[in-house]
C-alpha cells in the first residue's frame, strides 16, 4: 500500500481523533465484525444506494474477497445529492465508468482512523490518489467529511462519509458541469454570447458562483437585448462578477470574507445559518469540476458600478436592498462597521457613519454594502426593492410597466406587498378585459404627474392623479395620502420620486350624473319588465324623474291606490299613455307613500313605490257641525231641492225676459 504515515509522537493526537470520530451518531451504522464489507453495508439501512451500485457493476464478489480493504462508503443521501442514476449506466464503457467511481472509493489496506494525518494521501483501487485533511477532530477525504469512522468488517474496515467522491479524471470542466445539471441553461447561454466558454474551460482552478435558471428570469436579463458589442461587454462585466480565480471551498470562506471577481470587483460574504455572496444565498456548494468549484446561487449577481459624486443619485445598499433617503454622497461614502470601538467612554459594535455620527445595528456586510449609483426608472427601482412584487407584477398585468419607465417625472405611491395582501387584490380574477380596466384605474390612481417631494406636502393638499381622481394629503405626526401612512418617502428615480405607503389606494366610486332638477331617477331595468328602483325613499321637496329612451318595449307611471291593484286611480297621478322614451317628473310637497304601476305591464307585476319623509299623508280635520240639522232626515235633500227649484224659476225668469 502506498499510504503517507505520520511520527509515532503523532499517535497520541490520532487516537484522540478516533475517539472523537467513534462518537459521531450521524448515521448510526451497527456492524458485524465477522460480516465481510458489502454485508455490513447492506445492514446499515444508509448505504442500500452503495450496495446497489456495487452490484450493477459487478464488484459486490470483489469487495468479499479476503483483503484488507478500507471503503469510504457514501450513504443514500450522498448518492442522492451526486445525482447518479443507475438506470443510465447501460454500456459497458457506461459500466466502466460507474466502476471507476466506485473502486475509487476503496483502498486496498486497512486504514484505521488512527492513522489519518492531516496532508496524507492514499492510493484507490482505480489508480487515483486520495487526499486527507484533519482538522479540529474533523476528517475528511477529499470534499467528503467521514461522518462514522472504523466499522469493522470481516474483510477491512469501512469510514461513512457524506459525499460521493469523484475520481479527477471523471470531472468535466465547469460549463460542462454547469450545462450538465439541468438548472444552469440561461448561465451557459451567456457564457456562450459573452465568448468566455474557452476562457472557463481553461485550467484555472477558478471558483465560479453559479445563479440558476430561476435567478437569471428573476434578473429579468434579456439576451437578446444585449447581443450588440456593448451588451456583450456588459455581459462580459456580469458574468466575470461572478468568477473568483483560485479554487475557494465552503470551508474556506468566514463572515465579513471578502474575494476579488476577475472582473476586479469585490464580493462580500454573510456566514450565518448559510452562506451568502453579497444578497444571494448559496444554496448548494462545493461542486467540483475538473478545473474549479462551483457554489450554486439563487441570484445573479450585478457588479457596482463604478461611480463618482456626479454619477449617482441614490445611496443603495445592495444587501438589504433600501435606500438611505436624502443621504448625499458623502454621507453614503461614510458607512464603516466598528467592533467594540471604544469612543466618547464608551464601547460599541455596529454600522457607524462618520458625517453624521449616527450607529445602526446593521451586520458588517449589510454595512458595507451601501453604494452611490445613479437612479433607475420608477418600475426598476419598485422591483429593485423586494418589497414590490405584488405592485410590479400588477403594472405588468395592466400593461404600464412601459408608461412608468417614460420620461415623466412622476411621483407615485407605492403601496407594498402587504399591503396588496391586505387589500385583497387577486390578479388572477382581474385577468381579463374589464379586469385590467379597473386594475389600470387602481394603479393610476396611486400616480401623479410631475414630482412631488416629501418637502411640497403641506396639510390640507389635494392633488389630481393620472386617473382623474383627487388624493388629498394630511400632515401630523407623519404625512398620510388618503388613508394610507406614507412609511417612507423621497426614493429617488429616474424619471420621478417614490414614496411607500402601507395601504391600497381605492379610487372613490363615480356618482352618476343626474338630469338638472332631477334628485332621484328610476328608468328601466335590463329584461324590460321592471323599474330598475322598485322601492325608493326620498325627502320632502325633492324629485324624481322617470326617464327612459328607446327601450324595446313602452312603458308608464300610473297612480294605484293600493298595494296590488292593476288599474290606476282615477284623478291620480299619471304620465300618459305608455311611451318607448319618457321624461316624467314628480315633486314630492308633502308625506306619503307613492304607489304605481306600468299599465302594459301591471299583471307582471311592474310596480314601484316612493316613500315620502314619514310616508303617511297627514289627515285633513272635518268640520265638527253639531246643528240639528244633522240629525233631520232628508234635510240636506230638501235644501237641494229648494236650491234647484230657485234656479229653474230664476232662469225661466230670465228667458221670459228674452
Amino acid at each position: 500500500m502506498n499510504y503517507n504515515r505520520a511520527a509515532m509522537n503523532n499517535r497520541v493526537t490520532m487516537m484522540t481523533m478516533l475517539v472523537i470520530a467513534s462518537l459521531m451518531v450521524s448515521p448510526i451504522v451497527v456492524a458485524d465484525n465477522t460480516e465481510d464489507i458489502p454485508t455490513n453495508a447492506q445492514n446499515t439501512g444508509v448505504h442500500d444506494s452503495l450496495v446497489a451500485a456495487l452490484s450493477h457493476a459487478g464488484l459486490v464478489s470483489a469487495l468479499q474477497a479476503d483483503g484488507p480493504f478500507t471503503v469510504f462508503a457514501p450513504t443514500d443521501d450522498a448518492f442522492a445529492a451526486a445525482g447518479i442514476d443507475l438506470t443510465t449506466f447501460d454500456t459497458d464503457e457506461e459500466n466502466a465508468t460507474l466502476s471507476a467511481i466506485l473502486l475509487y472509493h476503496v483502498v486496498s489496506d486497512s486504514v484505521a482512523a488512527s492513522d489519518v494525518v492531516d496532508g496524507m494521501s492514499a492510493d484507490t483501487l482505480n489508480g487515483d490518489a486520495l487526499s486527507f485533511s484533519v482538522t479540529d477532530g474533523t476528517v475528511m477525504v477529499n470534499d467528503a467529511t467521514v461522518t462514522t469512522a472504523d466499522v469493522m468488517a470481516s474483510n477491512g474496515i469501512i469510514h461513512v462519509i457524506d459525499k460521493v467522491l469523484m475520481p479527477p479524471a471523471d470531472l468535466v470542466d465547469i460549463p460542462t458541469v454547469a450545462q450538465g445539471t439541468g438548472i444552469h441553461t440561461a448561465l451557459v447561454a451567456a457564457v456562450v454570447q459573452a465568448e468566455l466558454l474557452t476562457t472557463l474551460q481553461g485550467e484555472g482552478p477558478f471558483t465560479v458562483f453559479a445563479p440558476t435558471d430561476d435567478a437569471f428570469a428573476a434578473a429579468g436579463i434579456d439576451l437578446a437585448a444585449l447581443d450588440t458589442d456593448e451588451g456583450k461587454a456588459t455581459l462580459t462585466d456580469i458574468l466575470l462578477y461572478h468568477v473568483v480565480a483560485g479554487a475557494v471551498p465552503s470551508s474556506a470562506v468566514t463572515n465579513g470574507m471578502s474575494a476579488q471577481a476577475v472582473n476586479g470587483d469585490d464580493l462580500s460574504f454573510t456566514v450565518g445559518e448559510g452562506v451568502m455572496v453579497n444578497d444571494a444565498n448559496v444554496v448548494l456548494a462545493d461542486v467540483l469540476a475538473s478545473n474549479g468549484i462551483i457554489h450554486v446561487i439563487d441570484k445573479v449577481l450585478m457588479p457596482p458600478a463604478e461611480v463618482t459624486e456626479a454619477d449617482g443619485e441614490i445611496c443603495y445598499n445592495m444587501a438589504t436592498h433600501t435606500i438611505a433617503a436624502g443621504a448625499s454622497f458623502a454621507e453614503c461614502m461614510a458607512y464603516a462597521y466598528y467592533e467594540d470601538f471604544e469612543m466618547n467612554g464608551q464601547t460599541f459594535t455596529g454600522c457607524y457613519n462618520t458625517v453624521t455620527h449616527t450607529l445602526t445595528m446593521l451586520s458588517q456586510a449589510e454595512c458595507e454594502a451601501y453604494m452611490w449609483t445613479p437612479a433607475v426608472d420608477i418600475a426598476m427601482t419598485a422591483g429593485a426593492t423586494t418589497i414590490h412584487n405584488s405592485l410590479v407584477a400588477a403594472l405588468a398585468q395592466a400593461e404600464l410597466v412601459a408608461t412608468l419607465q417614460g420620461e415623466g417625472p412622476f411621483t407615485v405611491f407605492a403601496p407594498t406587498d402587504d399591503a396588496f395582501a391586505a387589500a385583497g387584490i387577486d390578479l388572477a380574477a382581474l385577468d381579463n378585459d374589464e379586469g385590467k380596466a379597473l386594475l389600470a384605474d387602481i394603479l393610476l390612481y396611486h400616480v401623479v404627474s410631475g414630482e412631488v417631494p416629501s418637502s411640497a406636502v403641506i396639510d390640507g393638499l389635494v392633488a389630481t392623479a393620472v386617473n382623474g381622481d383627487d388624493l388629498s394629503f394630511t400632515v401630523a405626526d407623519g404625512v398620510m395620502v388618503n388613508d394610507a401612512n406614507v412609511v417612507l418617502a423621497d426614493v429617488p428615480a429616474s424619471n420621478g420620486v417614490i414614496h411607500v405607503i402601507d395601504k391600497v389606494l381605492m379610487p372613490p366610486t363615480d356618482e352618476p350624473v343626474l338630469p338638472e332638477g332631477c334628485d332621484y331617477v328610476i328608468g328601466i331595468d335590463e329584461s324590460g319588465y321592471a323599474y330598475d328602483t322598485t322601492d325608493l325613499s326620498v325627502d320632502v321637496g325633492q324629485t324624481v324623474c322617470w326617464i327612459w329612451e328607446d327601450e324595446s318595449m313602452a312603458h308608464n307611471v300610473a297612480q294605484i291606490e293600493n298595494e296590488g291593484d292593476t288599474s290606476r286611480m282615477l284623478g291620480g297621478m299619471y304620465s300618459g299613455m305608455a311611451m318607448v322614451s319618457l321624461d316624467y317628473r314628480v315633486t314630492f310637497d308633502e308625506d306619503q307613500t307613492f304607489l304605481y304601476i306600468c299599465e302594459p305591464h301591471a299583471t307582471m307585476d311592474m310596480v314601484g313605490k316612493v316613500v315620502v319623509g314619514t310616508g303617511v299623508m297627514e289627515e285633513v280635520d272635518e268640520p265638527d257641525n253639531d246643528s240639528e240639522t244633522d240629525s233631520v232626515p232628508g234635510f240636506t235633500a230638501g235644501l237641494s231641492g229648494i236650491a234647484l227649484a230657485a234656479a229653474v224659476i230664476m232662469y225661466g225668469g230670465r228667458k221670459s225676459e228674452l
